[in-house]
This record gives structure tokens, C-alpha cells and sequence, in this order.
């Protein structure tokens, strides 16, 4: 299983997210323990080869 770390303007705001999904000006994402959390704002950069998603808001 692959999972990333999540960071919302360069801070780290979630671990072992599994699930990110952009909806409308939200971005929501998922961790392993099914906790859900939404930001406003945009996917800037995935980082698959680090484990990072960055998102800016």
C-alpha cells in the first residue's frame, strides 16, 4: 500500500493519506483510519517518489 504525507501551505497536516479528491474549491483527503479532513484550496504538486501532496490555500 502506498500512502503520503499531506501538507497544506508547506505545513504537514496529515500523515498515511490514502485518498485525496478535489471537489469544487475543497480538497478532501482520507488517511488509512478512514479520519477525513478538507482544505480549501489546490492540489499544487504530488510527489509519489517522496510520499508528498502539497495543497494551497
Amino acid at each position: 500500500m502506498c500512502s503520503c504525507n499531506l501538507y497544506f501551505n508547506d505545513e504537514l497536516v496529515m500523515e498515511d493519506v490514502i485518498i485525496v479528491e478535489k471537489e469544487g474549491d475543497k480538497v478532501i483527503a482520507i488517511d488509512i483510519f478512514g479520519e477525513k479532513k478538507e482544505f480549501v484550496g489546490d492540489i499544487v504538486k504530488v510527489d509519489l517518489n517522496n510520499n508528498k501532496i502539497f495543497i494551497r490555500g
